[in-house]
């Protein structure tokens, strides 16, 4: 059964991520050595659809539904022919295809033959066909490329998208592929450039098409692992060299640095992760070393540290060097130490993953487009966070017994905090008692007075900095805000607070279960009315909700749905529930 959450009421909001697959889609008959090759998602070995070009040149998505007709043992009951309504299906986008391609023919003015490459699909899902289309020339086998302009078309019109251009083929030989949201689709296509690519990005919303805030930023691409959006921005940024006497700059050196980017059901597009720029201090708690130092130590200067809310951290340094004619050059470098694996990343396959090693070249931005967070974000405590501490143990119940001794001496903001979750505690797990946390050093001081006199006598005040943890409660009064879909359920409007009672701006959100959301392994699940072993957080919230609707009383008994949770999220994602509780 839940426990009881006690001594304050939670308060709340949201940022975003969902994990998004890239999938080639589509028809074309742009020639390629591997046109016939299976089209798939980059993170679904087993998507269903396999690129085939058929007699008239163009490429239709394989149904792999087709199901079986026939007779059923009784003599009166027929089974539906799936094969049947698999088949009308296809020729009706085929219909609609061949409408497509003279529209947009027509529109252009050019030869059918000229539209060599197309997307044809409800890419909405609202019950209408759309289609992409490339007119150009045939595709540049050495080059893996073709030349030419992209338009969208429907039933209501057609527009043209993109001038004419170079365009990169994918690993199927096509102009265009797929990179699926939970809820959206979004058609891209890549531009070639000489030493890169830009990708666009479109989405269709009813009749219209829209461009994504990302398109037209740098090469994207879906890291398989996290899911992300991973965004490659082409810069001339690794060495400005001045003149002797000048201040005007001249830049060189190419680089290629990844951005990260997640899809957001709030906003409905893509948005990059949050980022602020940290301290010297606070890295060195991050990483465990003093990477400062050690920088400096070899002659470079430190210019910022970027700090990103998924978890990589960017080190920009620098070196200047003054050459003997007077002119002066400055080489700009940078690390990236992803906290998730608590190691640096390799920026190339024949780099090391270490400091030197994870430098992708150049200047990376705090934020490459402006500020990433949502109206709905996840809540952040201050920077500072002040606790007054008086016992600390590696083991959670030696806490008990002087949790009880404050609350009998009325200190009833006692809470036992887990040291890793803020970025001024030990690095290695405690548990310490704080009668109390605050924003103000002064508040906390008053406070200790107060607990020393009452018998704490070794009580003391440190700067805990702030919460790092990647915990937090969201509340639910209701289940109005609930609903089911057929991959994720979603909580509307919920209020979201950090898991201590510290002073921080209020938050509400959209947050969304997955049916790769998981219950924690190493918690008591017995806090989760009605739980049975082994059911995911989505069957477990499906099967309350749909019991609130057919036997309101046995739910009342427990109220599963209700109350205070505790949960892992990861943008608006919930991706683990680790407690259910009361409040007062």
């Amino acid at each position: 059964m839940k426990k009881k959450l006690s001594r304050f009421l939670v308060s709340v909001g949201a940022s975003a991520a969902v994990i998004m697959s890239m999938a080639s889609c589509g028809g074309s008959n742009v020639p390629s050595a591997n046109s016939d090759a299976a089209a798939g998602t980059t993170d679904k070995a087993d998507e269903e659809g396999e690129a085939k070009q058929n007699e008239a040149g163009k490429n239709e998505a394989e149904k792999n539904e087709g199901g079986k007709s026939g007779e059923s043992e009784a003599a009166d009951e027929v089974l539906p022919d799936k094969s049947s309504e698999t088949s009308e299906t296809e020729s009706s986008k085929a219909e609609m295809t061949d409408f497509f391609i003279s529209k947009v023919a027509k529109d252009a003015n050019v030869d059918t033959q000229e539209v060599r490459s197309f997307l044809v699909d409800d890419i909405d899902f609202d019950g209408e066909y759309e289609g992409f289309m490339f007119i150009g020339t045939e595709a540049d086998k050495e080059y893996n490329s073709c030349e030419g302009e992209v338009w969208f078309v429907n039933e209501a019109g057609s527009k043209k998208l993109h001038d004419k251009f170079q365009y990169y083929l994918n690993d199927e030989g096509d102009v265009f592929s797929i990179v699926e949201g939970h809820d959206k689709n979004f058609v891209v296509f890549n531009d070639m450039y000489a030493t890169s690519l830009v990708t666009n990005f479109y989405y269709t919303d009813g009749e219209t098409c829209k461009e994504s805030v990302v398109s037209g930023v740098g090469d994207a691409k879906v890291d398989e692992d996290t899911g992300d959006l991973v965004i490659q921005l082409s810069a001339y940024d690794c060495t400005c060299d001045f003149e002797k006497d000048s201040n005007e700059p001249m830049w060189l050196g190419h680089s290629w640095k990844p951005y990260y980017f997640y899809y957001s059901r709030n906003t409905g597009d893509f948005m990059e992760y949050g980022a602020k720029e940290i301290n010297a201090s606070e890295l060195k708690d991050i990483v465990g070393t003093d990477v400062i130092k050690e920088l400096e130590g070899d002659g470079y200067t430190v210019d910022n540290i970027i700090q990103r809310d998924n978890g990589i951290i960017n080190i920009n340094y620098s070196k200047e060097s003054k050459l003997n004619d007077g002119s002066r050059s400055i080489n700009y470098m940078n690390a990236t130490f992803d906290t998730r694996i608590n190691d640096y990343i390799k920026a190339w396959d024949d780099d090391e993953a270490d400091l030197y090693g994870s430098d992708f070249g150049g200047i990376y931005e705090v934020q490459l487009l402006g500020s990433a967070h949502e109206s709905s974000a996840l809540p952040e405590s201050p920077d500072e966070v002040y606790g007054v501490f008086v016992m600390a143990s590696k083991n959670s119940d030696d806490c008990l017994d002087t949790e009880a001794a404050l609350m009998d001496a009325e200190f009833y903001d006692e809470f036992t905090v887990y040291t890793p979750d803020f970025s001024g505690l030990n690095k290695e797990p405690y548990y310490a008692v704080a009668a109390g946390l605050f924003s103000t050093e002064e508040e906390a001081e008053k406070c200790l007075k107060e607990v020393k006199a009452a018998g704490f006598k070794d009580a003391y005040v440190k700067n805990a900095g702030k919460y790092i943890g990647g915990e937090y409660l969201y509340t639910m009064t209701s289940t109005e805000g609930i609903s089911v879909e057929d991959d994720y359920i979603l909580l509307k409007d919920v209020p979201v607070s950090l898991p201590y009672p510290v002073e921080y701006e209020n938050s509400t959100m959209n947050l969304y279960v997955d049916k790769d959301t998981e219950f924690a392994k190493d918690r008591d699940l017995g806090t989760f009315t009605n739980y049975e072993e082994g059911e995911t957080p989505y069957e477990w919230i499906k099967k309350n909700l749909e019991l609130n609707k057919t036997d309101p009383e046995a739910y009342s008994e427990g109220v599963p749905l209700h109350g205070v949770f505790k949960v892992g999220i990861k943008g608006d994602r919930i991706t683990t529930y680790y407690s259910s509780a009361w409040w007062d």
